[in-house]
């Protein structure tokens, strides 16, 4: 592929990335309905994905602070959303993990936003319906081999 058409692909994949926000999944529609603060949510979902992490680590790859990142975790823990331990390798380093109650918060959050979506996408026909799901999967399976 050229760059031009590279460029073309990269601009409508840029377009299709404001609709999706715009039309289908805005953010802040999602934020204003959370009990629990943006920050909050990024260290669940962070956690979620990769398990048991370091707090140092996890502020890094989120892009928090680690003196903002004390009070969240703090939180989270009082709000029975996480564990702290020491890790068993090294005692200095201090080691979070998901409780069962922030499982159950993300399923939530899930469903509710899976909710949404489908009421959204309902006023398409069954054809266009369809072709949406064709598509979105055909996506999906590129999208997973980008690098």
């Amino acid at each position: 592929m050229n760059t031009d058409q590279l460029n073309k692909l990269s601009g409508d994949l840029y377009n299709l990335m404001l609709y999706l926000h715009n039309k289908i999944f805005h953010p802040n529609d999602v934020i204003k309905n959370l009990p629990i603060p943006p920050s909050h949510v990024k260290v669940i979902i962070y956690l979620a994905r990769c398990g048991i992490s370091s707090i140092s680590d996890t502020a890094k790859k989120l892009g928090i602070s680690k003196s903002n990142m004390t009070p969240i975790i703090d939180k989270l823990i009082s709000e029975g959303m996480l564990n702290r331990s020491n890790d068993p390798n090294d005692r200095r380093v201090l080691r979070i993990e998901l409780t069962d109650k922030a499982h159950e918060f993300i399923k939530t959050q899930e469903n509710a936003i899976k909710a949404s979506l489908a009421k959204k996408i309902s006023s398409l026909n069954s054809e266009d319906l369809e072709a949406l799901s064709e598509h979105v999967i055909g996506i999906t399976d590129i999208i997973l081999k980008v690098e």
